[in-house]
């Protein structure tokens, strides 16, 4: 949804090239906007803040938030007093129903003189007053559901949905969900003569009320930033009178039951579109909202002319029943009752769509590749901690953000969670000197090492370096009972760890070069003729070691669960012992091992059921574009034979199962020492965060460079960009500041 409050015209009319632009809009048009407002942000911050304390209650309030609403969902004019305020505005999303029958009845009131009095055929009628209907609107709704299937029909991520909703183009799913939406509300109108504007309506504050208004970003990022701060004032009691608003409208349409039964659906349909909302996005946004009033509006509509049959639905439920209980009681046999089902067209029809129904339900769930979109969790909260959160959530985000102080305390609070602690540092990057997201990525990563280490200053003055090595079995030579899964040798992995002690591999130069602290861990180096010897400086025996590295995968374990056990073991030892002795504020790991990204794919193919030609690489290869399709094919028939060896399908949720049946002594250290990081210090790890910790994982990539040495290369390189995110959050200016300073660089206190 979009406010109706337009760009300046010469802006208005035709399109602006931009390569690599997600919009057609010139870069700053909707940014200049504002919020708007004629007021500043922290003017509409403070009044956030007061409306939430309940101060500014009063019959003018409310005639202002009526017409706010007014003016952000309808093209007709307001008064001249009034604008997009984003208090007034969530104020006054307790008169969205009302808006709907205002709208609605200009519209029904043409439908019927083009009918009645000018005798047009029913659909010419149902056109004309639709026509009328988005004109009056702006089609305001229908931007959102056409954003809103451009999204969610071609993201394949979080980050994906809401960067295509956030775009002003129109895409295929659009303009389908659209076509679809148009013909079947002009053909359900045509038969009822009527709309149901005011009832769809009410998702919208039943959504805001009950669901997180969640950070779209994007070109509108500048006004819709606020509905984070402003959500809280869609109250229950406001919500609720929002829902009797519509009750007196239905009642008065339909009468009180019908009118009842169409309001229970309106919930349900909101429910059931804010459960799918934080499944796939972890909270609700504008245009996501005005999908789901279009689709509202449209079951609504079926349902009014589906009640128009409803002596022909209870006739046809009463025949089942019948012929059912003839059934049970000995009336009947199978045979003849089966006849008398394909018999009637009804139930035929039923027969054949519960058949076709289950049928796709059991192939898409059982067949192919997980879903895309990965199902967001919120984390869990006893009664209490939700109350208290989110409550304090009330009362932090109406607070200015620059207040550093206030900021801290929030960022020290036990009780908060990783989202929470997020949110807050992330408004208060945004409060700094420089356009609102100007940084890009930076400014993410800013925002969560703050909220990881629990402070606005944090640092990274010692960052470290933790590698753990050791051998695959299917990494062997074959006549030494390996796959040969590798265009290298295992011998090789040896002479990493060799050029690791030396101080000249790829690891080696880079934590140098970048000021990291490294270290190597042999958990399970196969052991050559002349043995393994290392300094003990920066390779380092483990305590427990896989002498021989672990075995084929595909003919038997990879390792034993003594083995596993100690190698987990091993991981959070060695991350603990390498903490306290850096007392690093970072910590990078990385693995060195031949035949790894094999086993990696085994471990995912195993985890996830995504098919081995999807996940395998050609790894460590001998040539500069790292393609190699002999070593591909052959790791993807390692895979598989792995998979099926072990009945991994049968066994997909079970991850200690899966690191023992396939995985790695490295592999399973990095493991143990990611566990040991959730217990110990909030850490920002490069390449993402372990699910286990509670923490999501980095929402864009450090650096895309075609990396692929392993070593832990890539996050090593990377560590300038975190120093660079510390700096920003901790040393940059608010605006507020900047524009307190003389002309002599001095505070005007």
């Amino acid at each position: 949804m979009a406010p109706n409050i337009g760009i300046p015209e010469p802006e208005r009319h035709g399109t602006v090239e931009h390569s690599n632009s997600t919009t057609v809009l010139p870069k700053g048009a909707v940014e200049s906007r504002g919020t708007g407002t004629n007021t500043s942000r922290d003017v509409v911050s403070k009044e956030i803040e007061e409306f939430i304390k309940g101060e500014g209650n009063s019959i003018s309030a409310e005639i202002r938030s009526f017409f706010t609403v007014w003016l952000f969902v309808t093209r007709l004019p307001s008064p001249s007093w009034v604008d997009a305020h984003p208090g007034y505005l969530m104020r006054g999303m307790t008169y969205f129903p009302l808006c709907g029958a205002i709208i609605g009845t200009i519209v029904s009131s043409f439908h019927d003189v083009c009918n009645i009095t000018l005798s047009l055929p029913i659909l010419a009628s149902s056109i004309i007053s639709e026509a009328v209907s988005l004109w009056c609107t702006g089609c305001f709704h229908e931007d959102g559901l056409a954003d809103s299937a451009d999204g969610i029909g071609g993201g394949w991520s979080r980050e994906q949905i809401l960067k295509i909703m956030t775009d002003t183009r129109l895409g295929t799913f659009g303009c389908a969900a659209l076509l679809l939406y148009m013909i079947g509300k002009v053909e359900t109108i045509a038969i009822l003569g009527t709309s149901v504007q005011s009832l769809s309506r009410l998702v919208a504050p039943v959504l805001i009320t009950t669901r997180e208004y969640i950070d779209e970003g994007g070109p509108k990022y500048q006004f819709y930033s606020f509905f984070l701060e402003a959500k809280y004032l869609v109250t229950w009691t406001r919500a609720i009178f929002a829902t009797f608003e519509s009750l007196a409208v239905s009642a008065f349409m339909y009468g009180f039951t019908r009118g009842l039964s169409l309001i229970i659906l309106t919930i349900v349909m909101a429910f059931l579109s804010g459960e799918y909302a934080n499944r796939i996005l972890g909270g609700v946004m504008g245009d996501y909202i005005g999908g789901t009033i279009c689709i509202t509006e449209l079951v609504l509509l079926i349902f009014i002319v589906s009640w128009e049959s409803f002596d022909k639905h209870a006739f046809f439920f009463k025949y089942l029943n019948n012929m059912f209980w003839e059934y049970v009681n000995g009336g009947s046999n199978m045979q003849s009752m089966m006849e008398k089902v394909l018999n009637n067209d009804q139930s035929f029809a039923a027969l054949k769509f519960f058949i076709t129904a289950s049928i796709l339900l059991v192939w898409c769930k059982n067949v192919g590749h997980q879903p895309v979109i990965e199902k967001i969790d919120p984390p869990d909260e006893t009664p209490e901690q939700s109350e208290s959160l989110q409550e304090n959530r009330r009362d932090v985000s109406v607070k200015v953000v620059g207040k550093s102080n206030d900021l801290q305390a929030s960022l020290l609070n036990p009780e908060r969670d990783f989202a929470f602690r997020y949110g807050i540092a992330r408004g208060y990057v945004d409060s700094l000197a420089k356009p609102v997201g100007s940084l890009g990525t930076i400014e993410d990563w800013a925002a969560r090492i703050a909220a990881l280490q629990r402070t606005i200053k944090p640092t990274v003055v010692k960052a470290a370096c933790l590698i753990f090595a050791a051998d695959h079995g299917v990494a062997k030579d074959k006549k030494d009972g390996g796959m040969n899964c590798s265009a290298y040798p295992q011998q090789v992995t040896k002479k990493v760890l060799e050029g690791l002690d030396h101080g000249i591999a790829g690891a080696s130069v880079l934590a140098e070069s970048n000021d990291v602290t490294l270290r190597v861990i042999d958990v399970g180096v196969a052991v050559g003729e002349s043995g393994n010897s290392w300094s003990e400086d920066v390779v380092r025996f483990a305590e427990f070691r896989v002498e021989s590295g672990t075995e084929n995968f595909c003919t038997g374990n990879a390792l034993t669960v003594e083995q596993l056990e100690q190698c987990l073991l091993v991981g959070r030892n060695e991350t603990s012992k390498f903490i306290e002795e850096t007392n690093a504020s970072v910590m990078i790991f990385g693995e060195v091992g031949i035949g790894n990204t094999t086993t990696s794919s085994a471990l995912l193919a195993w985890s996830t059921g995504i098919s081995a030609e999807l996940l395998c690489g050609s790894g460590a290869t001998t040539s500069r574009d790292g393609i190699n399709t002999d070593i591909v094919s052959k790791k993807i028939s390692i895979v598989k034979e792995a998979m099926q060896y072990h009945s991994a399908s049968d066994k997909k949720e079970n991850t200690i199962e899966a690191l023992k049946s396939v995985g790695g002594a490295e592999i399973a250290a990095v493991v143990g020492d990611r566990k040991s990081v959730g217990q110990q210090i909030a850490l920002n790890t490069i390449a993402g965060i372990a699910k286990d910790n509670g923490v999501p994982e980095i929402a864009s990539p450090a650096l895309d460079m075609n990396l692929r040495m392993g070593e832990a290369t890539g996050a090593l390189s990377a560590v300038p960009l975190v120093r660079s995110a510390c700096a920003v959050i901790s040393k940059l200016a608010t605006l507020e500041d900047v524009l307190s300073l003389d002309t002599k660089g001095k505070q005007i206190s």
